[in-house]
């Protein structure tokens, strides 16, 4: 038992002695940074002068760790590398008397330890080899080597065993230059002897890597930082690698950046490295650093743009280029545009370059799509950051870009751009409209399409823009342009001579975009009336000046006596102080849109004018002008804006809208009828003609009509049902295959005319009588052929009549249903703003029964709408509507009720509830003792429900009821 006590407790000194430094060399290879510089720190504290560490345990601790930096564990190389450069920087900043550890030593240590025998397998070779490395960029950053008591060849020596391991091992040739080209800026700092920059240059010739990415990086260093030492003779002229007479030699160094051709590695020249590199080599970066510096050498150095197109795109993206150049390219375009300031990285859209990444971002497929999509969304991210690239970006790439590529880079940027960078790109865009690079009339139609749809683009995103930058020139020449196009035929001298010329389509293509951009921009106060009022004017002075070419719409004398007119109204408009009435810009915006119309062949358009003229003067010029005379005048201003409201366009219905919202207020009884009856009108042909005054011979009989009298009750819903197309009915079997084999009339009829022409019968009847009547076709004279032939014509004349009758029918209630939408939208303007007045109330019966009676939901929804907006608008007694007699209002609300009675979708029953209580509270604001008799009213609906089997009012009406009723009384406690 005492041996093996006393064997143990010698262990336990033995581990007392050695645990400390075990764990520290253990933590210098952790992966987390704390741990590794905690234990760096506490290895170097050891090795402080004060603590006069003996030359022994600093030995020990420096063949530890030049061993370590030959570990591939863990992050050894990264922790012993920082230990070892702080102790070599500690050991030998101070003088130790009678020591023997020297730098000699140190390079004797270093070499030593990172030294292989060869009999070590493939990756402990790599190990030493990556333990050399390290071990020499320790030493270079502790400046032991440059202390003037050190010899120089040991300086050598390094130099030497760096560059001889950049020969000898080319796959780590980069990491052996990128520690020299550092060790030029070490011995910048420290204001060190050229002699250790002009050695290092020697020795970097001598091992034939001069002309190498490596060697031009370290040579531009030493050319910057040591202007003064003895470059090698006869490798770059003027001493520089980017003369301008040296391009084609530094574009091949830089495009082989790790690899050289087979008949130069027989003439001693660097080996290729074998191994393809994803990422940049650090040479690009010294040498763009040092095309972004102007120089004042003697030399003519390379400007950036010469460097780019050398180098870069004649070099990476030369048509022979393999993939991994263009790779580099691409990571290099990357670079620049993420780093350059903008004068450069607008210069890196060449030829080559931009043919790639449109090839590659093409196809999904390729090698290089996901390089391109980089690409692409680091242009994109630097426009959004800085919007005045866009310029560089959107005229660095071709036209039809978007187009080919399939994406919507060039639309992207555009939006994000600002007003000094689309000063710069919309010229372009309107030269490329005029010379598209095509002489294909076709593929000019779809890139002028393209453009126009990009132009539309940008001045949606500017109508819409937040920032305070004025961009109405720039939103000028984009309608100008549009302007150019779309009204003008240019002869061959003129100005805008577009070759190939314009199709008849793409003018007007252009003509609507102008609609769908003034629609963006009169949203926008300040856009509202001058830029609408701006593309008149520009059309008006291009017909008369014919610089464009050729006017394309026809006008008579009195068309354009009417247009003059109207220029002098608009005139004294802009003339006239906006305080003096409201009014004025609606009427600049109303007159500019009326003109335009006019130039787009609008054959009302004349009439609207006329009518506007009359407004104008009733309301502006003639001061004396009678109050009746100022009511007719805004009936009429009601007819122009119906009229505007009646086109299919979203522009002129935000138009007639911020007009009718200007006069809302002044809108008398008979236009608001106007607006009311079109809610009457029914949803047919009939309807139509009956809106716009139309004729029709034939009638609508077989048009469904759901506009059935009020007093029809059980019929409501089963005409809402059929003209939604549901089957309330039902049937069986045998009614259904009835139904199914039953024929259309309009056929049946055509087919009896037909055989009647021919003479025959019909398929199904008989045959043999069909045989009996009818003679051989060879029998026939010539003239019986003519006169077959002219009835033949005059039966399929009738079928297409039916069908075009047909297509009428639908066209007509389409448009009686938008048109009724947009009456909607002007009433819900009207209610927003005069809610509070008498004649407002006037609505409430006609947007129930189109509640009830409109086949179209989203008509019958919207109207229900107005109504429920009435109604929550008018809260509190002085948002309510004050008559003066109540006889009008009890005649309204037992209306109201009885149209509650009717059966309709759920929209009408809540909607007839809140006009109803909508007409209580202007009872109970007028004279609160009268609320007797709404209890009597809302009785005698009770007993009509009670006892009619007509009645089908809802129980929801007599809910809201109670339920105002114990709010208002709890309103008079």
């Amino acid at each position: 038992m005492p041996p093996f006590g006393a064997s143990k407790k010698r262990r336990r000194e033995l581990a007392n002695v050695n645990t400390q430094l075990v764990e520290i060399y253990e933590d210098l290879a952790s992966e987390k940074d704390e741990i590794r510089l905690k234990a760096a720190q506490a290895l170097v504290s050891q090795f402080t002068p004060d603590k006069n560490a003996s030359d022994e345990l600093i030995k020990k601790a420096l063949q530890r760790l030049f061993r370590g930096l030959c570990s591939s564990r863990k992050a050894a190389r990264i922790g012993f590398s920082i230990a070892l450069t702080e102790i070599l920087t500690q050991v030998f900043s101070a003088k130790r008397e009678d020591s023997d550890v020297s730098v000699a030593g140190v390079m004797g240590i270093w070499e030593s330890q990172s030294s292989s025998s060869g009999s070590e397998s493939g990756q402990e070779q790599r190990d030493h080899v990556f333990g050399r490395l390290f071990g020499a960029e320790a030493i270079i950053k502790s400046s032991i080597l440059f202390k003037p008591q050190v010899p120089f060849t040991e300086w050598t020596k390094l130099l030497d065993l760096v560059f001889g391991l950049a020969n000898k091992k080319p796959w780590i040739r980069e990491e052996c230059g990128w520690i020299i080209y550092r060790c030029v800026y070490e011995l910048s700092t420290q204001k060190a002897e050229a002699k250790f920059v002009e050695s290092a240059l020697e020795r970097l010739c001598s091992n034939d890597l001069a002309r190498t990415p490596e060697g031009v990086s370290v040579w531009l260093a030493a050319k910057d930082l040591f202007p003064q030492v003895n470059f090698p003779s006869k490798v770059w002229k003027h001493d520089d690698p980017l003369d301008a007479k040296e391009r084609s030699k530094l574009a091949k160094v830089m495009k082989e950046s790790s690899a050289v051709d087979p008949e130069e590695e027989k003439q001693g020249k660097p080996k290729s490295s074998g191994v393809w590199n994803s990422k940049l080599h650090f040479a690009w970066d010294a040498v763009l650093a040092r095309l972004a510096v102007p120089t004042k050498s003697k030399g003519s150095r390379l400007g950036f743009a010469d460097f780019w197109v050398e180098v870069v795109d004649n070099g990476l993206f030369a048509s022979s280029s393999s993939d991994e150049r263009k790779y580099w390219g691409f990571l290099l375009f990357v670079k620049v545009i993420n780093e350059c300031p903008p004068e450069q990285a607008s210069l890196v859209f060449t030829k080559n370059l931009v043919g790639c990444l449109t090839n590659q971002l093409a196809v999904e497929d390729r090698f290089l799509h996901r390089m391109a999509v980089k690409a692409t969304k680091a242009l994109q991210t630097r426009v959004s950051k800085e919007p005045a690239f866009a310029a560089a970006s959107i005229n660095g790439l071709p036209a039809n870009f978007d187009q080919i590529t399939k994406t919507k880079t060039v639309e992207k940027m555009a939006v994000e751009a600002n007003a000094d960078a689309l000063r710069q790109i919309v010229p372009r865009l309107e030269r490329l409209i005029a010379s598209p690079d095509t002489t294909d009339v076709k593929a000019a139609a779809s890139s002028r399409q393209f453009l126009a749809g990009l132009l539309l683009s940008i001045v949606r995103s500017r109508a819409s823009a937040s920032d305070a930058d004025d961009a109405q020139d720039v939103l000028e020449q984009i309608l100008f342009t549009f302007v150019r196009f779309a009204y003008f035929s240019a002869a061959d001298d003129a100005k805008s001579g577009a070759q190939p010329p314009l199709t008849q389509q793409t003018q007007e293509l252009f003509r609507s975009r102008i609609n769908s951009c003034l629609n963006s921009l009169i949203a926008q106060q300040k856009y509202a009336t001058d830029l609408p009022y701006a593309v008149v004017r520009k059309i008006r002075d291009g017909a008369k000046s014919g610089e464009y070419g050729k006017f394309i719409i026809d006008m008579d004398e009195t068309l354009r006596e009417s247009v003059k007119s109207a220029f002098k109204s608009l005139k004294k408009l802009f003339s006239m102080d906006k305080k003096e009435d409201g009014g004025i810009d609606a009427f600049k915006l109303l007159y500019s849109m009326t003109i335009l119309q006019v130039y787009n062949g609008d054959a009302d358009a004349v009439s609207m004018l006329e009518e506007l003229d009359f407004c104008f003067s009733k309301i502006f010029s003639d001061k004396k002008s009678k109050k009746e005379e100022k009511s007719d005048a805004t009936d009429a201003l009601v007819e122009i804006l119906l009229s505007f409201a009646a086109k299919q366009s979203q522009l002129f219905r935000r138009m007639s809208e911020q007009v009718f919202g200007v006069f809302a207020d002044k809108v008398t009884e008979n236009g608001l009828d106007s607006l009311i009856s079109i809610l009457e009108a029914k949803e047919s042909l009939a309807g139509q003609q009956e809106m716009f005054d139309q004729q029709d011979e034939e009638g609508d009989e077989n048009m469904m009509d759901v506009d059935v009298d009020a007093d029809s009750d059980d019929s409501d819903v089963e005409v809402v049902e059929a003209a939604s197309g549901s089957d309330a009915s039902g049937s069986d079997d045998d009614s259904s295959n009835d139904s199914s084999n039953e024929e259309d009339p309009e056929v049946a009829i055509f087919e009896a005319k037909l055989a009647a022409a021919l003479g025959t019968r019909r398929g199904d009847e008989d045959l043999a009588a069909a045989d009996d009547d009818s003679g051989s076709d060879s029998d026939m004279t010539d003239s019986a052929m003519e006169q077959l032939d002219n009835q033949l014509v005059k039966v399929f004349q009738a079928r297409r009549d039916a069908n075009n009758h047909k297509k009428d029918k639908k066209d007509a209630r389409g448009n009686m249903v938008n048109f009724k939408n947009r009456v909607l939208d002007l009433l819900d303007i009207y209610v927003k703003k005069c809610h509070t007045k008498v004649l407002a109330l006037d609505l409430l019966l006609p947007l129930l029964r189109l509640t009830r009676r409109s086949s179209v939901k989203q008509v019958s929804d919207k109207a229900a709408a107005v109504v429920r907006e009435f109604a929550k608008l008018c809260k509190g007694t002085a948002a309510v509507p004050r008559v003066d007699e109540l006889d009008p209002v009890w005649d309204l609300l037992r209306s109201v009720h009885a149209e509650a009675s009717h059966s309709g979708p759920a929209a009408h029953a809540a909607a007839a509830s809140q006009a109803s209580l909508l007409l209580v509270k202007v009872v109970a604001a007028s004279d609160r003792q009268a609320l007797g008799g709404v209890v009597d009213v809302y009785g005698e609906t009770r007993k009509n429900q009670l006892l009619s089997r007509k009645s089908h009012v809802q129980p929801s009406f007599f809910t809201d009821w109670n339920n105002w009723c114990v709010s208002a009384s709890k309103q008079k406690e």
